[in-house]
């Protein structure tokens, strides 16, 4: 190997570290994902589906997440989850988890939306938390969206 090709396969290397130190090359591992939850509603699903368990009245809601693809491409296989958690009224940062639900789907076309639904039972009235997440196969997720409502006596559902 002579002089010249030494440094030409130096200045290669360095070229490309520097790149990938700067983070002009991208590595697959920290692709961040273009899709994301951006609205969340709970209504309750009706008056019919309210089922007397142990003599206590279950209210049956119908939970709905909006799911954005801000990105050109179409996802990968999606991993939607929905956490439904009781919150305890007195001591406002502990919480008991209700209820997961997952949802697979297979993509969303690129710069598109969709409304993702699941029905989540809560043992009755009281403060609620719900978070849905949204994480994309290969890909860093992102940031979760998450509100609080309550349930009223009569299966009323609200938001503060």
């Amino acid at each position: 190997m002579n002089k010249y090709m030494k440094v030409s396969l130096f200045l290669i290397f360095m070229c490309w570290g520097l790149s990938a130190f700067s983070g002009c090359v991208a590595s697959e591992e920290g692709e961040f994902s273009s899709v994301s939850v951006e609205n969340i509603k709970v209504r309750p699903l009706s008056e019919g589906n309210s089922t007397p368990v142990s003599g206590v009245t279950e209210n049956v809601l119908n939970v709905t997440a909006c799911i954005i693809n801000a990105g050109k491409e179409d996802s990968s296989v999606l991993l939607i989850r929905f956490k439904l958690e009781e919150s305890d009224s007195i001591e406002p940062t502990s919480s008991r988890e209700v209820a997961t639900k997952n949802v697979e789907l297979d993509c969303i076309k690129g710069r598109s939306m969709l409304y993702q639904s699941v029905q989540m039972a809560v043992p009755g009235p009281g403060t609620y938390d719900i978070e849905v997440f949204v994480s994309e196969e290969g890909k860093s997720s992102s940031p979760g969206l998450g509100m609080v409502f309550f349930v009223g006596e009569e299966g009323e559902v609200g938001t503060f």
